[in-house]
């Protein structure tokens, strides 16, 4: 009965669900081919009007930079209520000349006010002035009806520099930019640009005209079909660049807007139909899409090549807006045919779960222990001896594996088991940050200290380090006693290996201080810590042999590193790092020159410098203002004497002292310049200091 009763069924079903598809299939590409041919109504006259006025501003080039030029570009907005601004960037000394369409409820981008009442449009006038370039905005209701001037007190704006003059002058004929922030109206949007050049083929100005999101986004809501429909439009690297609600497709980053790409947007059912078109669904397909699961039809189309954007058009409606009703009637015959095989099936359903339960419970604990997830302990009981063996086993697993990843980088564990090749001896050579820290004195510190003791406050400091380097992204490659070594860039690639090493250090730093505070407190020996940073190309991979191995870095970079660390003894510092680091982020943080150094084993001369803290504004671990001023008090004795003018460095360096008389290395430096002014002959060399202890 079961078989008979859903074949019947099934056959009903189908033919109904054939002729509904056919019928919705149809309304659908008609729905598809009418919002392209109204989105082209949009960008067509467009890029007419961007096509007449650079044959207008090619035609009167050397009277474009005058009223006449903001008149037409006034009408024109008159006539095109979707552009938002249209505007002239010249070449030769950065003018501007742009008139905005302007609401009087929201301030404009350049000055932060808001508009005078009635306001519609600003022009806004960047020009040569008797003491160079001026920046006027003027205010009108409409053309000769001025209702305000503001005058900027600087010009801060340079349109060759801006996104839409760089991609009109690098393209031939008109370009579409990509999606930024506009700095008239400080909204986010996309402009058609085309380059002016004289007869000789020289650009002398880029026009542009701006399409806001705003804009094209209310555009596109219009054009949805039926309550659940979306309309959007991809650019040719797939990304979301129209879309009824932009806040989901934009993320700002200060006057940059990074458009997502749409399989990644928030809508559900968007980014379910781009992921199955990728999947090779095509551009016509039907699918269930979105949190609800919902049926929906979709369909992709291409606007025209010729019109130079290579956008492709998506509309997605649910079905229910073409064969509701139809379909309805097919879910009644389909609900009364099945109700007998319901039943039927609960029972089946019911005997079953005893069964796939606990199946699918281990199915998530193998992927749990696949993404190293092991914290959760497996508690499954099954009268399957089976599945209660599995599970045995699976416990096990998890159990050792837990275990090993405390011996092993987790990183590292995670790639062996993703690539599925297993490990073998080897590495390759790639950029890497190494750092070396050491506790200062401490064989002598602990030598009056149990094992134990020493075993307790070791465990806590080398935990208190490691977490400091793992928060920023870095990894312990081995602890050596009361050493440790960490490396940044591996085994996953970091692009911003170096500033997270400086980070790792300070904040590693930072974690040694309190931990002396806390001993000081309580009575027991300080442990200072010294750090090495340096950066360069290393051998990374497994050493040793099949049956014992590790995961290491190798070569000259590293052992500089471990040379740095040493070199805290010399100068009294607590963190050395080389010119590789310091050139690199320089920006981002606070760094001491202190010499040229060859460290002993080494031949070539080094630029050392002493990390002192971040300048990032909102990052932890800033620069003091007492040692930003130390510095700065720093730097002119330091420019003196690789100057090699030893008796003003003398000068310099005896003042530095007497503000700060505990600076090791500025008593390195004045006993230097003392020996030089002392002896010439042995002065006549370069300031580089050939170091033959480690």
């Amino acid at each position: 009965m079961l078989p008979l009763t859903a074949v019947m069924v099934g056959l009903i079903y189908s033919q109904n669900s054939k002729l509904a598809l056919n019928i919705a299939e149809t309304a659908m590409e008609r729905a598809s081919q009418d919002v392209v041919l109204r989105v082209r109504s949009l960008l067509d006259p467009m890029r007419r009007l961007v096509n007449l006025s650079v044959a207008f501003g090619a035609a009167n080039r050397f009277g474009l930079r005058s009223p006449d030029t903001l008149r037409a570009l006034v009408d024109q907005l008159d006539q095109f209520s979707d552009v938002s601004a249209l505007y002239y960037g010249f070449g030769k000394d950065g003018g501007f000349w742009e008139a905005i369409r302007i609401s009087s409820d929201h301030p404009t981008a350049v000055t932060g006010h808001r508009p005078p009442l009635g306001t519609r449009y600003a022009l806004r006038i960047i020009d040569n002035a008797s003491n160079g370039l001026t920046d006027n905005l003027v205010y009108i209701a409409k053309w000769g009806e001025v209702l305000g001037i503001e005058r900027l007190p600087s010009v801060g704006y340079d349109p060759r520099k801006r996104p839409w003059y760089q991609a009109g002058l690098n393209t031939k004929g008109i370009a579409t930019s990509d999606v930024y922030v506009f700095a008239s109206t400080g909204r986010p949007g996309m402009t058609l640009s085309q380059k002016l050049t004289t007869e000789d083929g020289d650009t002398f100005a880029v026009f542009g005209a701006d399409l806001s999101t705003d804009t094209l986004s209310r555009f596109l809501a219009e054009r949805a079909i039926g309550q659940k429909g979306i309309v959007f439009i991809l650019d040719k690297e797939n990304r979301l660049i129209g879309f009824p609600r932009p806040e989901e497709t934009f993320r700002r980053t200060g006057d940059r807007f990074d458009v997502v790409k749409a399989e990644d947007v928030a809508d559900p059912v968007v980014a379910d139909a781009v992921r199955l078109r990728q999947a090779g669904a095509g551009d016509h397909f039907r699918a269930t899409l979105g949190r609800n699961s919902d049926d929906y039809l979709v369909e992709f189309s291409q606007l025209s090549e010729a019109s130079g954007d290579n956008w492709t058009i998506g509309v997605i409606a649910d079905e229910d807006s073409f064969i509701g009703p139809l379909k309805q009637a097919s879910l009644r015959i389909l609900l009364l045919g099945f109700a007998f095989i319901v039943i039927a099936t609960l029972l089946m359903l019911l005997l079953s779960r005893s069964l796939t339960r606990p199946i699918a419970i281990l199915t998530r604990q193998t992927e749990a222990i696949r993404d190293l997830k092991l914290d959760d302990a497996i508690d499954v009981r099954s009268s399957i001896m089976e599945i209660d063996a599995l599970a045995r086993a699976l416990a096990t697993m998890r159990t050792a594996l837990r275990s090993f990843i405390t011996y092993v980088p987790k990183n590292l564990v995670r790639n062996i088991i993703e690539s599925g090749t297993g490990t073998q001896v080897g590495g390759k050579r790639q950029p890497l940050t190494i750092l070396f820290t050491d506790i200062q004195g401490f064989t002598r510190t602990t030598e009056s200290m149990d094992p134990e003791e020493v075993l307790g406050q070791l465990s806590i400091y080398l935990e208190e380090m490691s977490a400091a380097i793992y928060h920023h992204s870095g990894v312990v490659d081995k602890f050596v006693g009361d050493a440790v070594m960490a490396i940044w860039n591996a085994p996953d690639r970091d692009s911003d290996h170096i500033a997270n090493a400086c980070r790792g250090v300070l904040a590693c730093r930072a974690a040694s201080e309190r931990l002396n505070a806390d001993l000081a407190a309580n009575n027991w020996p300080v442990m200072p810590t010294r750090f090495g940073l340096h950066t360069g190309p290393a051998v990374v991979g497994n050493v040793g042999s099949l049956e014992r191995m590790q995961y290491t870095a190798l070569g000259a970079n590293v052992n500089l590193a471990s040379r740095l660390e040493g070199l805290n003894k010399r100068y009294g510092t607590e963190i050395l790092v080389t010119g590789a680091i310091e050139s690199a982020v320089r920006d981002r943080f606070l760094f001491r020159p202190l010499e040229k150094v060859i460290p002993v084993g080494t031949s070539i001369p080094i630029d050392l410098f002493e990390l002192i803290g971040a300048t990032e504004p909102d990052r932890p671990h800033q620069a003091s203002p007492a040692a930003i001023e130390r510095c700065r008090c720093w730097l002119p004795a330091y420019v003196a004497f690789q100057a090699q003018n030893w008796d003003e460095a003398t000068g310099l360096l005896d003042l530095f002292l007497s503000v700060y008389p505990d600076d090791e290395p500025a008593r390195l430096l004045l006993d230097r310049c003392h020996h030089y002014l002392a002896d010439p002959a042995s002065a006549d060399h370069d300031t580089v200091t050939r170091l033959d202890t480690k």
